[in-house]
């Protein structure tokens, strides 16, 4: 990575937060540039980290990079510092992963998306939803927002339902074309808590008919009970199985189309699968999901490997957490798209 050397401003240890965030404001608003991205290097005032992240994500709209000093302090700092330019490549539109799809797969032009949620303490629940809007599944178009009361379910409805129309939308202007078939990975929901899906189910089932679009529905659960192990060799303990661990059959549900994935290499204890619930949907071939999902778990741009879930779950997860966490408002109009978030 080529990095031109940056432009330094020196902030005071005792400045506050509206002293970083007016410096900022002063300094993007007499240099316009392709892209607005500053890097803030916090010393002992790090206890602002919340203010500059809702301040640069949501108010005003540029991509940041927060580090705190402490993380500098670690043993490995190179790897501490090789993740810091994994995410700023990441931000500013960088592929830092791909995977090589299958042609038959380019030619159906697939949008995943990734849906997942978390508590916010005394105020309900943020929601974020990541579609992947290119056909390296890199580049993602976002939004998440905070329902007020956890019982609320028409309201989280009514957003999902949405943005896929805005998603829809988003893959067009990238495209020339809108995609012709979507795969959800939801997170968050079990199989016994499906049938509170329907009316969710019903407009996404809706809104993909009007426009000619077929889609598959995925419950992604990682709190499995099942264990799976490997006996390479006689006389040699059974072992975990070697990541690409896929079971279709034996111990899954004959009832419904749901398969078990280990996409990682476990070196301690022992490694749970991911389990997918394909619980709704209209696709045509069931037989490239599970490979698909497969390859969605390598190319998660804010991490060194393979991941256990779609990077599109792990993106939206990432973005649910901060916003319960920091108490985010809607994201930026300027930062729906890309991974500004990470």
């Amino acid at each position: 990575m080529k990095i031109a050397e940056p432009e330094w401003i020196e902030m005071r240890n005792n400045s506050s937060a509206k002293d970083w965030t007016d410096t900022a404001d002063d300094y993007f608003g007499k240099n316009k540039s392709d892209y607005d991205f500053a890097v803030f290097l916090l010393g002992r005032n790090d206890k602002i980290y919340t203010q500059l992240k809702r301040h640069s994500l949501c108010k005003n709209g540029y991509v940041s990079q927060v580090v705190k000093s402490k993380s500098l302090q670690k043993k490995g700092v190179m790897s501490v510092c090789f993740k810091i330019l994994l995410q700023i490549n990441a931000k500013l539109g960088g592929i830092s992963y791909k995977t090589i799809q299958d042609k038959s797969i380019n030619d159906r032009k697939i949008m995943a998306i990734g849906v997942d949620s978390s508590h916010i303490k005394g105020k309900g629940t943020g929601v974020a939803m990541v579609a992947t809007i290119n056909d390296n599944f890199t580049n993602f178009y976002n939004k998440e927002e905070i329902i007020k009361e956890k019982s609320n379910k028409e309201q989280l409805q009514y957003c999902f339902s949405s943005f896929i129309d805005e998603a829809i939308n988003s893959y067009k202007k990238e495209n020339d074309e809108s995609p012709n078939n979507i795969i959800i990975y939801r997170q968050g929901v079990s199989l016994q808590q499906k049938e509170f899906l329907k009316t969710e189910i019903a407009e996404i089932d809706f809104s993909c008919k009007n426009k000619n679009i077929l889609y598959y529905y995925v419950l992604v659960n990682t709190k499995t009970t099942f264990k799976f192990f490997e006996n390479p060799k006689k006389n040699v303990q059974f072992t975990n199985p070697g990541p690409g661990l896929l079971v279709i059959d034996g111990v899954t549900n004959r009832n419904f189309f749901e398969f078990y994935i280990q996409p990682q290499e476990v070196t301690q204890g022992s490694a749970t699968p991911t389990c997918f619930h394909v619980a709704y949907g209209n696709m045509k071939f069931p037989e490239f999901i599970a490979k698909f999902t497969y390859d969605l778990c390598h190319i998660y741009s804010n991490w060194q490997g393979t991941v256990r879930i779609p990077n599109v779950i792990k993106a939206a997860e990432k973005l649910s957490k901060m916003t319960a966490k920091y108490k985010l408002d809607e994201l930026n109009k300027k930062l729906e798209k890309g991974q500004a978030y990470l």
